[in-house]
């Protein structure tokens, strides 16, 4: 019971809630029409967080790790080279540890943009990197849980 389907079938109750609200008098229809209004924007704003489980990387994180690789690691090295010191204040230990962090640093920006690149094409050379059949069965169900919504009776006092 969790994802987003958990959370239509409690908008559905919802709606429900309010059309009972508006049979039962509680409510006139211009107030049920806003609430309904609120309900589906809230369910708009809550499938954000959803829509984009499937979705390639933006275009951003791609170019930003290109930016990251271009610029930060040529002057993170140079920055070490300085640091370390030339002359006769040169420690060789602090040169090996230097060199050994700009290459783990190199490492790592270097993985994660050739992870992002596979990431923003994860079916090889096609045109369409969506997964569409994933969409319509996601679609399918949804509606089956909005359809089949059965809301718990209310508890009468005793």
């Amino acid at each position: 019971d969790s994802g987003a389907g958990t959370m239509k079938e409690l908008c559905t109750w919802c709606q429900e809630d309010v059309v009972e609200a508006r049979k039962a008098g509680h409510i006139d229809s211009y107030q049920e029409t806003l609430y309904h209004d609120r309900i589906l924007a809230f369910r708009a704003a809550m499938d954000g967080m959803y829509d984009y489980t499937d979705q390639p990387p933006h275009f951003f994180y791609i170019h930003f790790l290109v930016l990251l690789s271009a610029l930060y690691l040529p002057l993170f090295a140079i920055d070490n080279a300085y640091a370390a010191g030339w002359g006769p204040e040169a420690n060789i230990g602090l040169d090996i540890l230097n060199g050994i962090i700009v290459l783990l640093q190199c490492i790592f920006v270097v993985g994660l943009r050739s992870l992002g690149q596979k990431m923003i094409d994860p079916y090889g050379d096609d045109c369409e990197d969506l997964s569409v059949i994933l969409y319509v069965e996601a679609t399918l169900e949804i509606c089956g849980i909005i359809v089949n919504s059965n809301q718990p009776a209310p508890k009468t006092a005793s």
